[in-house]
């Protein structure tokens, strides 16, 4: 394996399902965020936000009100889903366990010199404040996060290191499709997925490696 790890100069990590195991968790938190609304709508969102893990919450609660609830935007609504989503992940990310393999890994990867960073629909401000209380921070040069988009924060990683190989690991098919768009090689990681199983297959059949967990890098 540390051959393969060898052939990088970069290594973006997803976070949710990748390094903390928060995925189902915070699926259930979009359901609970909404309460109130009819029972039915509730479910097909939730089931919605598994299918497109790793999309932020920003465009997940605009298509609550428009394709789910059908109601108009407003703004002062909106503005309360992301207050209410907020405060259940800070909980949720306190709590999370770290997913094994995680800190061998990185340690390993610092020792061979690698630069590593965060690229996630999870929000920026929250997810670095998170990683800085998990003891986490140490070991990545940035952590990107939404309101940008996955597109958007590899763009960025990738831009700041011109001619060097990179490799993206994820446990989704937004992932997946992200490296493909910059032609970077994908570790699929499936333990703690929760997309649906067409997916799944797809991102298995694609991947350049699929892995349990992170431990199997190391």
């Amino acid at each position: 394996m540390k051959d393969l790890l060898k052939q990088y100069d970069i290594f973006i990590f997803d976070c949710d399902g990748v390094i903390l195991n928060v995925n189902n968790l915070k699926c259930e938190a979009f359901g609970k965020v909404v309460e109130g609304y009819p029972k039915k709508n509730i479910d097909d969102f939730v089931e919605h936000c598994r299918r497109t893990f790793g999309v932020s919450r920003y465009v997940k609660f605009k298509e609550f009100l428009s394709d789910f609830a059908n109601v108009p935007f407003e703004e002062k609504v909106y503005n309360g889903f992301l207050r209410k989503y907020a405060s259940i992940c800070n909980q949720i990310y306190r709590d999370a366990e770290i997913t094994e393999g995680s800190i061998s890994l990185f340690t390993e990867l610092q020792t061979l010199k690698k630069r590593l960073y965060i690229a996630s629909g999870s929000d920026e401000k929250e997810l670095n404040q998170v990683f800085i209380d998990r003891n986490l921070s140490q070991y990545f040069q940035t952590i990107y996060g939404s309101p940008k988009t996955k597109l958007e924060c590899i763009a960025d990683i990738l831009r700041n290191n011109l001619s060097k190989k990179a490799i993206f690991i994820g446990d989704a098919i937004s992932d997946l499709e992200s490296a493909e768009k910059y032609n970077i090689d994908f570790i699929y990681m499936a333990k703690y997925t929760v997309q649906s199983k067409k997916q799944d297959e797809i991102c298995r059949k694609k991947a350049k490696m699929v892995i349990n967990s992170l431990y199997d890098l190391t």
